[in-house]
């Protein structure tokens, strides 16, 4: 968030907008603080039921995402962008300028989900945000996890799982080092259960289309 506010102080705001979207399942209130310790002077929008990562076919975070005044996606890193990676930092640079800039290389997807198992697990989460709406978390996460098993590369799922879990882990401050250690654990169940392979998770697990 400092570094966006950085680009946003630089840039010139006739021909330019930094925007942040932030994944909070529990909604602005847990993205506030974020938000007002980076004292941001652009919009800080928050994405309450993973819409955005249905929609731009993403599942990790953070990513970058540049476009032009056509609506027009002209680059995107989903996963792994930062502000601190230099390449990134002049991507952004030249886009602001004006510059023509080549797409991103994206990383080849261990596997692909059909049209049906994709809206199957958007259908999914959108139920879980409401089911945790509505305070029953227990049945969010239990909604989540059916969701996750059918697209076990989804940090973005996994995530929300976690914060519903362990809020401790993620506000006020977010504790990386327990979130790679997280992921190794049910890597090794997932592992343990069929949905993954040593090697990562090749293939959605089988028969994976439940029924919400």
């Amino acid at each position: 968030m400092p570094g966006w506010q950085h680009f946003a102080s630089e840039s010139d705001t006739e021909t330019t907008q930094v925007v942040a979207v932030a994944l909070e399942h529990n909604g602005a209130d847990r993205a506030r603080p974020y938000v007002e310790r980076a004292a941001v002077t652009f919009p800080a929008l928050v994405d309450e039921t993973g819409i955005s990562s249905a929609r731009f076919g993403f599942n990790a975070i953070p990513n970058g995402v540049l476009i032009d005044t056509d609506g027009i996606i002209r680059w995107a890193k989903y996963g792994g962008f930062s502000v601190d990676n230099p390449q990134d930092v002049d991507t952004v640079r030249r886009f602001f300028a004006g510059e023509d800039i080549p797409p991103e290389t994206q990383p080849e997807a261990p596997y692909t989900l059909t049209g049906e198992q994709s809206r199957v697990v958007e259908r999914l989460v959108r139920q879980g945000h409401d089911l945790a709406a509505r305070g029953e978390v227990a049945q969010a996460v239990e909604t989540w996890r059916k969701a996750l098993d059918m697209d076990p590369e989804n940090l973005v799922i996994r995530k929300q799982i976690w914060a519903a879990n362990h809020p401790e882990k993620f506000h006020p401050t977010i504790d990386w080092d327990w979130q790679k250690t997280q992921l190794a654990r049910e890597r090794a169940d997932e592992i343990a259960r069929g949905v993954c392979g040593p090697d990562g998770c090749p293939l959605p697990r089988a028969g994976c289309s439940p029924q919400p």
